[in-house]
């Protein structure tokens, strides 16, 4: 499947997430691409929308490259083997992991929606993005709101590829994927055809 845009991609979820719309649900988009995809949801199904701040770490020499994710509660998960791989020592992982904290924390005191974060105790919530591509940085969200006491977790995005949807699928009530990848070369780009970067600013606007 091949999406005009994000929007067109969050209509697509919100048809498929339908059977939520009565259970006042709160979609929470991880920035940035999951904004513009979470903000449709959430319009479709009348629900509250949010942020949940979780970013990759990164190795300083690639910024592409993800090999973990720190998410807004101060959880870290990291891939070992690809840490191995690529022979990032102990020390450079801790630096890593430091610099994505400020990351996050610099974000939630710049972007945190007004009246502080939405209380998640009790709900059902729906997780997004634009994508998934290795999946830790989606893991870290699911565990973050479960730790904060969500009753049912769901994980709507519109593109993945199947090992991580299957990885992810099992942590989950349920995972909403349309286009799911059986590939080698996985790229969250590929699944549109108006690729383009986000920012931050100009993106939270509900």
């Amino acid at each position: 499947m091949i999406y005009r845009d994000r929007t067109e991609a969050g209509r697509h979820l919100a048809a498929r997430l339908a059977g939520y719309k009565a259970s006042r649900c709160l979609v929470l988009g991880l920035p940035n691409g999951g904004i513009p995809v979470g903000i449709e949801i959430a319009r479709e199904l009348e629900s509250e929308f949010d942020l949940l701040f979780v970013s990759k770490i990164t190795p300083r020499f690639n910024s592409e490259i993800g090999y973990g994710a720190v998410s807004e509660s101060g959880a870290v998960t990291l891939n070992q083997d690809l840490i191995m791989r690529l022979g990032i020592r102990r020390d450079e992982v801790d630096e890593d992991v430091r610099n994505t904290k400020r990351k996050i924390e610099f974000r939630i005191r710049n972007f945190r929606l007004v009246g502080g974060r939405r209380e998640i105790k009790g709900k059902t919530v729906i997780l997004t993005d634009d994508g998934i591509a290795s999946g830790y940085t989606m893991i870290s969200a699911v565990e973050t709101v479960r730790e904060r006491g969500a009753r049912e977790v769901v994980v709507a995005v519109p593109t993945a590829p199947l090992s991580s949807y299957n990885a992810i699928s099992s942590l989950v009530t349920e995972i909403v994927c349309p286009d799911v990848r059986d590939v080698l070369r996985f790229a969250v780009a590929d699944a549109y055809e108006n690729w383009y970067d986000i920012d931050l600013n100009g993106a939270i606007e509900f």
